[in-house]
């Protein structure tokens, strides 16, 4: 076995390691930097490390690391010829980095083979339903300040805004401009880039930032019951993720109009 920190490849990760010697170095420094962090050992299984290893490579690569690139294409070689069932989760692992075509540094999705391509172009051949897709185009009408936020979740050949994930960056916006920030927890050691991005997605510069959440919270309680699938991502990509009340903005809660309030309630008595 490989050892890596506190976490043991499989057999075939093992063998990846040895045919790929800077995946399992890259993977032996990421599994370390991870614990350090506090991440549960069981927590890293074959896909996760993958990933780990992948999103590495992949920053080496628009570095121009050609050893780097070499190695990602070494990786969707030996993915293709993997056994399927060790092989799924670990292929989704490698493929969340993996460039679309036409994108910068595409040279490495051209070599895919077969199967590790079909993979691809089945997850990033992503649709919203139609009924989820016309929320979201109404939602951005309405409040154009959430534009920035659905253009970070835009994802795939087709450049839909994930659904999911968006409504959740939602709450976080929104909670934020009602706490003034504090919600957001950042770090005086995070770069200051990256404390920058976090004040351009979830802060607002309106005089009065409550007005956006009012306006979110009117639109979403407008659109329910309209289409069931927009329903449930109302309810689980909104409702669900709002602070309780011993939580920073929890006095979003009491914003929500009676049919919002209504779901909320079900959920949390459940």
């Amino acid at each position: 076995m490989t050892r890596t920190g506190p976490w043991t490849g499989s057999a075939w990760w093992e063998h990846l390691a040895r045919v790929v010697p800077l995946a399992g170095e890259v993977a032996r420094s990421e599994v370390q930097a991870a614990t350090d962090a506090g991440l549960d050992s069981e927590l890293m299984t074959d896909g996760f490390v993958t990933e780990l290893v992948t999103a590495e490579l992949i920053a080496r690569v628009r570095e121009g690391d050609t050893a780097a690139r070499d190695a990602m294409i070494a990786l969707g070689a030996e993915l293709e010829v993997g056994p399927p069932v060790v092989g799924e989760e670990v292929v989704s692992g490698y493929l969340i980095h993996v460039p679309s075509p036409g994108e910068p540094h595409d040279e490495i999705t051209d070599t895919l083979g077969p199967r590790v391509r079909a993979a691809l172009d089945q997850d990033r051949d992503h649709r919203n339903e139609p009924a989820v897709a016309a929320f979201l185009d109404r939602l951005l009408l309405a409040v154009p300040a959430l534009r920035p936020l659905a253009d970070e979740e835009r994802y795939g050949y087709h450049n839909e805004v994930l659904a999911h994930p968006f409504l959740g960056d939602v709450v976080q916006r929104e909670v934020a401009l009602l706490t003034g920030g504090a919600s957001l927890e950042m770090d005086d050691e995070w770069p200051e880039e990256d404390q920058a991005e976090v004040r351009r997605l979830y802060t607002s510069a309106a005089p009065d930032p409550s007005a956006e959440v009012r306006a979110v919270l009117g639109f979403l309680e407008a659109e329910l019951g309209t289409d069931a699938d927009v329903d449930n991502l109302i309810a689980v990509a909104f409702l669900e993720m709002l602070p309780y009340e011993d939580e920073p903005g929890a006095e979003i809660v009491e914003m929500l109009g009676a049919g919002l309030r209504a779901v909320l309630d079900r959920q949390r008595e459940a």
